[in-house]
């Protein structure tokens, strides 16, 4: 039996085995809530592209690439994209989020601004206004927006890092587990790969119940290699898992089984830690691995 694990964002000051053994020994913690431990005869597949996202970001934010991508480059960066797509995410985070009764008109104000292409001034504003929340802020959340809609929209950025996640498949039976960004990463692979033999599909910290990421699935459904169903865990304090995968946000079926039962004991509520050693979610990979 293999498991897969494919992290988030922000993990390319890691490398690639310390990073593995992290999230290993936050399994094993949850796991021995359960008096329980990984199985004797386990592979562990642990996709590590974390430096390959902020090289690439990097690359296609240059410049040079911006001059490319005028001409059709697969690196192209639609400026008016970018803000609308901005603008839904941060905005639909801002509306679920803690605010003062100030805070929250001065939202109200910001939402109902007539929004449009070159507009970056809400862009702006939303983020100073979601930066006043020392959660939120811990999360740096302006950088988890650029590097989302970095990975969506510009392809050749998207392609290598799900062909770098893709390598760790074969004809071997799985269970994958995705966290944050890692959650969407896997889930197109796994879209795109109906030959994989998935036994399960794990998500922590998921935000593809976010509408401006979701909407830019070119389709929403359980992956047809995914075989004994899509179990969903987070934290209602997580604010990049802001919206649970069920009939308003994210509706396929068979439905996905969402539990937001998990407190994420991690700073921003949203760190791999506090989802895998949490005995539940811990306890659910377990069964998937021996059934």
């Amino acid at each position: 039996m293999k498991l897969i694990l494919v992290h988030g964002r922000a993990q390319e000051e890691y490398e690639q085995e310390s990073l593995k053994n992290e999230w290993v020994n936050a399994l094993q913690k949850g796991l021995a809530k359960s008096d329980l431990s990984l199985p004797k005869d386990l592979s562990i597949e642990f996709p590590y592209y974390g430096k390959l996202l902020v090289n690439s970001i990097q690359e296609a934010a240059s410049v040079q690439t911006r001059i490319e991508a005028m001409r059709g480059d697969s690196n192209s960066i639609d400026e008016s994209e970018q803000i609308e797509f901005y603008e839904t995410f941060l905005g639909e985070i801002a509306e679920k989020a803690e605010m003062s009764p100030a805070e929250r008109a001065e939202l109200r104000i910001l939402l109902s601004k007539n929004r449009g292409v070159q507009n970056w001034e809400i862009v702006h504003k939303l983020s100073t206004l979601l930066d006043r929340n020392p959660i939120i802020a811990n999360l740096t959340l302006g950088l988890v927006t650029k590097d989302v809609f970095m990975y969506l929209y510009v392809n050749n950025i998207k392609k290598q890092i799900n062909d770098l996640v893709a390598k760790c498949f074969d004809d071997e039976p799985c269970v994958v587990v995705g966290h944050s960004l890692g959650s969407v990463v896997s889930y197109l692979v796994l879209q795109n790969n109906p030959q994989f033999q998935v036994k399960q599909f794990i998500t922590v910290g998921s935000p593809l119940g976010i509408n401006g990421i979701r909407r830019k699935l070119t389709k929403v459904g359980v992956p047809a290699c995914v075989k004994n169903g899509w179990y969903n865990a987070f934290d209602d304090r997580d604010i990049v898992a802001l919206n649970p995968l069920n009939q308003e946000f994210f509706n396929v079926r068979p439905s996905i089984v969402n539990t937001n039962h998990v407190k994420n004991h991690t700073s921003n509520r949203h760190g791999i830690d506090g989802y895998l050693d949490d005995k539940e979610v811990a306890l659910e990979i377990y069964k998937a691995l021996i059934s």
